[in-house]
C-alpha cells in the first residue's frame, strides 16, 4: 500500500476532499461515520481501512446488510489482498473463518459479540456498510445491538447514504461507546443528477407540464360518463427506452415486480437489439466463462434469458438462480447490457453504475399496501446514474400514466428532503436471554437505555421539557387560583350550577335521573367545601376575566406537553417489554432464578423463532425425525410465503410440531397479548425430496414459486441447522445429524459458488 502522507492519491485515484478527511481520521485512530450520496466513492475508504489493517497485521471485519453484498466483497477483497487473507461468515456460508479480514453479515457480527466475544477480541476495525439500514423495520435492531456491545477499544467505520441526521447518529454512537466518532459528510454528487418525468405524448418532461396536461384531460372528459370515456394510451417502458436509446444508455430500469421485470425485458427484446456482432461474441464468451463456475444451468427461464442477453437486454431479481444473476451482473459490469430491468435490491450496495436510471412507477407494494417510494429509496436507486470519469450528467426518468396520475404519489426528488433515520429497536427473545446470561440486572436496565430509540426520544423529550418550562413560567404571572376552585368567579359558577341541578331535581320524577342529579350536587358541594376562596378585589376579578382565555390556552398546552413528556420515555417501554418477555421465558422454563436453564442456553444461540425451535428440541423432535423430515420442518420455521403462493400437500408427521406451535402461541398470547410464531410448510415436500437427493430441475417442475425463492428457503434452513449444531455442542449424535443434513441440502444449484 503506497499512500502519501498528504492523502492525495490512493490506488491511482485522485482523492476527493471528503475521502482525504476520512482517511486522515482513520490514520489518527478514530472511529468514523461517512455519509455521502450513492456512487461518490465511500467504498474506497473501506478499502483503505482493510489494506491498512492487513499491512499492520491487524484484524478487520466488514459487515453488510445483505448476503449478495457480502459475497461480492469477498470476491473483491480476495482479488486485492489474496485468498488466504480473506474469509466469509454469512450463517449459511463459512470460508476461512480465522482469516485476518472477515466478511460477514451484520447479524453474524452481533451474534459473535453476544456469544463468542473472545473470537473477535483482537479485531481493530469493524466496517458497517449501508449503516442507514439501522432504520429497517425487520433488521434495524441488529445494527444497534452491534454498536452497543462493541468493545470501546474496537474502532468502526460506518458508510451511509446521505441522511439529514447523521450528526445525531454519530452523537448516539459516541455516547454508547464512550469515544469520539468523527463525522465526514459530502452532499454533492461527483456526476450531477437530473430528474425528469416521461409521458409518451410529452416525451422527456417536467411535473409542471404533466400537471397542465392532466388538468386539460380532466376538463375534457369531466362531462362524459365514466363508461364512455376514452383512456389516454398509457406510456410503456418500451416507449421510454426507444426514445432515449441513442443518448442515455446504459440504464437500470427499476420495476417493483419480478414478473414485470421479465415481461418488460421480453417485450423490449421483440423490438430492439443493442449489441453489435463483436459485442455478441464478447457476451457469449463471458456467459460461457461464468457458466463454468456453476453446475449445469437447468432453469426454465435460461433459454429465453440467454437470447435476450445477446441483444443487450437483461433482467435481475431475487427469484432467479444465483448463476443467472451472476451472469447478468458480469455482463452489466462489462457494459454489454445497455438495458437491465431490475428490482430495488439491485441498488443496495452493489457497485453497478450506469448513465441512466428509469422508474416504471413511483409507488410500490410494501407487503401491506401500495405507497409512494420515500426520497431515500428514490435516491438509493437514482444514485446509480452517472459514471464517474465517463458521464458528465446522470439521468433519472419516471414514467407517468395520465389515466391514473396523482402528483402526490411522487417523491420530491430533492436530496434535501431525504428522510431522517428513525430507530426501529426491538427486543428479541435471543437478546433477552443473552442479556440475562451476560449481565446483572442493573447493567441490563442501563443497556436497555442505550439504544438509538431512547437517545432520539431523550432529545425530543429535552425539547418538550424546555418548552414546558417556558409555559409554566408564563403561567406564573397569572393568579394561582385562576380557573381553580378557589377562584370567586369559578365558585359563583359552581353555585349557579348547584341551583340549576336542584331545580331539575324538583321537576324530574324519574328515580334514576334524580339519583344521578343528587350525586352531581353532592360532588360540586364537596368541591366548594374543600376550596380555599381567594380574597379578590373587583379589580382582580376584572383582570382575571380578561386573562382567562389566554390562561386556559397555556394550561391546555401545559397538559399536552406533560402527557407528551411521559410518552417520550422509551426506556420504560423497553424495560416493560423486557420484564413481560422474561416472565414468559420463566414460565416456559428457559430462566430459573435469573439464570438460563438448558432450554434457555439452547434458545440463546438461535436467531429467529427461538421459542418454537427450542420447543422442538426439548420435545425430542430434532432427534426423532429423519434427516429429510427434519430439513422439511426446519425450512418451514419462519418461512413467509409469497402472495398467492400455493401450499404443496404432504404427509409429513407434522402434528407434534403443531402441538409445539399451539403451546408457544398460547403462552405468548397470555403474557404479551400477541404471538410472533411463524410456520408455513408450503415448501416442505420439495425440501424433503431435495434432501433425499432429487434433481433441482425435477423439483422445479412442481414448484409454485421462483427457483431463487426455493434456493433462498433451503439456504435459510441450512443457516438454522448451523445454529442448532452450534447450540448442541455436548450432543455428538445430534451434531452429526445436523452436519449430515447440511451436507445433503448444500449441493448443486443450492450451493454458494464463491
Amino acid at each position: 500500500m503506497t499512500l502519501p502522507e498528504t492523502h492525495q492519491v490512493y490506488r491511482g485515484l485522485t482523492l476527493d476532499p471528503f475521502q482525504k478527511e476520512a482517511l486522515q481520521h482513520i490514520d489518527n485512530g478514530h472511529s468514523v461515520l461517512v455519509a455521502a450520496p450513492t456512487g461518490v466513492g465511500k467504498t474506497l475508504v473501506a478499502d483503505y481501512v482493510i489494506e491498512r489493517m492487513f499491512r499492520q497485521d491487524g484484524r478487520v471485519i466488514y459487515t453488510a446488510p445483505i448476503k449478495a453484498l457480502s459475497n461480492q466483497k469477498f470476491k473483491e477483497f480476495k482479488a486485492h489482498i489474496g485468498e488466504d487473507a480473506v474469509g466469509i461468515l454469512t450463517g449459511d456460508v463459512v470460508v476461512n473463518p480465522d482469516a485476518p479480514i472477515l466478511i460477514m453479515t451484520t447479524e453474524i457480527f452481533r451474534n459473535l459479540l453476544q456469544q463468542d466475544p473472545e473470537r473477535i477480541a483482537d479485531v481493530r476495525y469493524v466496517i458497517f456498510d449501508e449503516i442507514h439500514y439501522i432504520d429497517d423495520p425487520q433488521r434495524g435492531s441488529v445494527w444497534e445491538e452491534s454498536l452497543i456491545f462493541m468493545p470501546p477499544e474496537m474502532r468502526f467505520l460506518g458508510l451511509s447514504a446521505t441522511i439529514p441526521n447523521v450528526d445525531q447518529l454519530a452523537a448516539w454512537i459516541s455516547a454508547v461507546q464512550g469515544v469520539e466518532v468523527k463525522t465526514v459528510t459530502h452532499f454533492e454528487r461527483i456526476v450531477p443528477l437530473k430528474h425528469h418525468l416521461y409521458e409518451r405524448s410529452l416525451g422527456i418532461t417536467t411535473l409542471k407540464r404533466v400537471l397542465r396536461k392532466a388538468a386539460s384531460h380532466q376538463a375534457r372528459i369531466s362531462s362524459i360518463p365514466p363508461w364512455e370515456r376514452d383512456k389516454i394510451p398509457p406510456t410503456s417502458h418500451a416507449d421510454l427506452i426507444l426514445d432515449i436509446k441513442d443518448d442515455y444508455l446504459p440504464c437500470l430500469f427499476f420495476t417493483f415486480s419480478r414478473r414485470k421485470c421479465e415481461v418488460n425485458a421480453l417485450e423490449l427484446g421483440e423490438v430492439a437489439d443493442f449489441l453489435s456482432a463483436e459485442q455478441k461474441a464478447q457476451a457469449e464468451a463471458i456467459i460461457t466463462e461464468v457458466e463454468g463456475r456453476y453446475p449445469r444451468i437447468t432453469s426454465g427461464r435460461w433459454n429465453s434469458l440467454y437470447r435476450l442477453l445477446l441483444k443487450g437486454i437483461g433482467y435481475h431479481h431475487a427469484g432467479m438462480l444465483p448463476a443467472l444473476k451472476d451472469i447478468v451482473e458480469e455482463l452489466f459490469t462489462h457494459r454489454l447490457l445497455p438495458v437491465l430491468y431490475c428490482t430495488e435490491t439491485f441498488a443496495v450496495g452493489l457497485n453497478f453504475p450506469c448513465k441512466t436510471v428509469c422508474f416504471e412507477a413511483s409507488t410500490k407494494w410494501d407487503g401491506t399496501s401500495f405507497r409512494t417510494i420515500s426520497n431515500r429509496e428514490y435516491f438509493q436507486m437514482a444514485g446509480r446514474a452517472g459514471r464517474r470519469g465517463i458521464d458528465d450528467i446522470g439521468y433519472a426518468f419516471t414514467l407517468v400514466n395520465l389515466n391514473y396520475f396523482d402528483p402526490t404519489e411522487f417523491p420530491t426528488m430533492k436530496e434535501a428532503d431525504i428522510e431522517p433515520l428513525q430507530s426501529q429497536f426491538s427486543l428479541t427473545y435471543n437478546s433477552i436471554l443473552n442479556l440475562i446470561h451476560n449481565y446483572e440486572e442493573a447493567d441490563i436496565h442501563r443497556i436497555l437505555g442505550q439504544n438509538f430509540a431512547t437517545y432520539q426520544a431523550s432529545e425530543a423529550r429535552r425539547r418538550v421539557l424546555s418548552e414546558l418550562e417556558k409555559v409554566e413560567a408564563a403561567l406564573e404571572q397569572y393568579c394561582p387560583n385562576l380557573d381553580g376552585d378557589g377562584c370567586p368567579a369559578v365558585q359563583d359558577k359552581l353555585r349557579r350550577k348547584v341551583s340549576q341541578l336542584k331545580k331539575r331535581l324538583r321537576q324530574n320524577p324519574n328515580s334514576r335521573t334524580r339519583r344521578r342529579t343528587r350525586s352531581q350536587i353532592q360532588e360540586i358541594e364537596e368541591r366548594l367545601a374543600k376550596a380555599d376562596p381567594s380574597a379578590c378585589s373587583a379589580e382582580d376579578r376584572s383582570r382575571c376575566k380578561a386573562d382567562r382565555a389566554e390562561f386556559r390556552k397555556l394550561d391546555s398546552r401545559r397538559k399536552k406537553l406533560t402527557t407528551r413528556s411521559a410518552e417520550l420515555d422509551p426506556q420504560q417501554r423497553f424495560i416493560r417489554e423486557f420484564e413481560d418477555k422474561k416472565r414468559l421465558l420463566e414460565a416456559l422454563g428457559y430462566i430459573q432464578d435469573d439464570a438460563l436453564t438448558t432450554a434457555g442456553v439452547f434458545a440463546s444461540q438461535i436467531h429467529g423463532q427461538e421459542l418454537l425451535v427450542t420447543e422442538l428440541f426439548m420435545e425430542g423432535l430434532l432427534h426423532e425425525y429423519t434427516i429429510p423430515q427434519l430439513a422439511a420442518i426446519l425450512v418451514s420455521v419462519g418461512y413467509e410465503p409469497r402472495k398467492n403462493e400455493i401450499r404443496h400437500k404432504h404427509r409429513l408427521p407434522i402434528n407434534p410440531v403443531k402441538r409445539c406451535i399451539m403451546r408457544v402461541q398460547a403462552m405468548e398470547e397470555q403474557f404479551l397479548g400477541y404471538s410472533q410464531v411463524e410456520f408455513h410448510d408450503h415448501l416442505a415436500p420439495l425440501v424433503y425430496r431435495w434432501t433425499e437427493g432429487e434433481a433441482f430441475s425435477k423439483l422445479m417442475d412442481e414448484a409454485s414459486i421462483d427457483e431463487g425463492d426455493v434456493v433462498y428457503a433451503i439456504r435459510r434452513g441450512i443457516d438454522l441447522l448451523r445454529q442448532i449444531r452450534g447450540a448442541v455442542r455436548e450432543d455428538a449424535s445430534l451434531r452429526t445429524k445436523m452436519a449430515d443434513a447440511i451436507k445433503r441440502m448444500d449441493r448443486d444449484q443450492v450451493s454458494i459458488w464463491l
